[in-house]
């Protein structure tokens, strides 16, 4: 009978349930050199696999032990131009990383092929209540001076207690920014709902104005809307930018509030100061 090689590691696993067989396979490992050899790779293997794998090499002592004791003659190893070929013909502890290293391999091609880049989610916010919308019309009437402050105040707590006695229902963020000095701020009113805004300028006369909604406002679409894949952008834990009308845009998302920030500056500087609001 032709005893194939694979049928070691099945008897190493013992998932051979023919008795005859497996007689017949451990008569022919005592006697076949080569059978034999393999056999006891695959079992130096599982006992590797099982000790979570040691990632250093056999000594060469240990080695040359072995080799003598299963074949008094030197083993020829066959040569082979596949790389991964060749990582399979060599002793055990390598062949254990070889698995491992064409595993990690594959996971990093999957996971590369997944990352795709976001698309361009302005495109999708239209009309006159959408927030990414309303936030660069409210913008544009700020430099055109059609928009002015209801507070003058540089103190973020002053701003947002003006935001809670003029009836905003939600909690506010007024950050300090390093590089930006806040100037003051406005509440909107839709429908019965009020809404933050707050400005912030710069020592060289860039302007940047910020947006909050609770999130909740957004979700029902009724009063203040975002398209649903651009809040689940947001949820995720990304920040969104774009240039557009050569206003530097950016979306994201803080506690339960989703921020939309306009500005004149460049679009690094408003990335590096407010993609990661709190």
């Amino acid at each position: 009978m032709d005893i194939r090689k694979d049928l070691t590691a099945a008897l190493v696993d013992n998932e051979i349930i023919d008795e005859s067989l497996k007689k017949q396979l451990v008569s022919k490992i005592e006697t076949d050199v080569d059978l034999r050899y393999d056999y006891m790779v695959q079992n130096l293997v599982k006992t590797l696999i099982k000790e979570k794998v040691s990632y250093q090499s056999i000594p060469e002592k240990v080695k040359s032990k072995v080799l003598r004791k299963i074949q008094p003659k030197e083993i020829r190893v066959k040569s082979s131009s596949s790389f991964f070929a060749g990582f399979f013909s060599r002793p055990a502890i390598s062949f254990a990383t070889a698995i491992l290293i064409v595993l990690a391999a594959l996971l990093i091609l999957i996971n590369r092929s997944e990352v795709t880049q976001p698309k361009d989610f302005a495109l999708e916010q239209l009309g006159e209540d959408n927030m990414f919308v309303q936030a660069k019309n409210n913008f544009r009437s700020i430099l055109e001076g059609k928009l002015a402050p209801q507070l003058v105040s540089s103190d973020p707590s002053e701003v947002k207690n003006f935001f809670a006695s003029s009836g905003v229902n939600y909690s506010t963020v007024v950050p300090e920014m390093r590089k930006w000095d806040l100037l003051g701020a406005v509440v909107s009113e839709d429908r019965g709902e009020k809404f933050a805004h707050h400005v912030y300028a710069n020592s060289e006369g860039e302007i940047v104005y910020l947006f909050q909604v609770e999130e909740s406002y957004l979700q029902t679409h009724e009063i203040i809307k975002l398209t649903d894949d651009l809040l689940s952008y947001l949820d995720n834990g990304n920040c969104y930018t774009t240039l557009n009308d050569d206003y530097s845009t950016l979306m994201s998302k803080s506690g339960n509030n989703i921020y939309a920030v306009v500005s004149n500056a460049s679009l690094d500087d408003i990335s590096q100061s407010f993609c990661a609001l709190n």
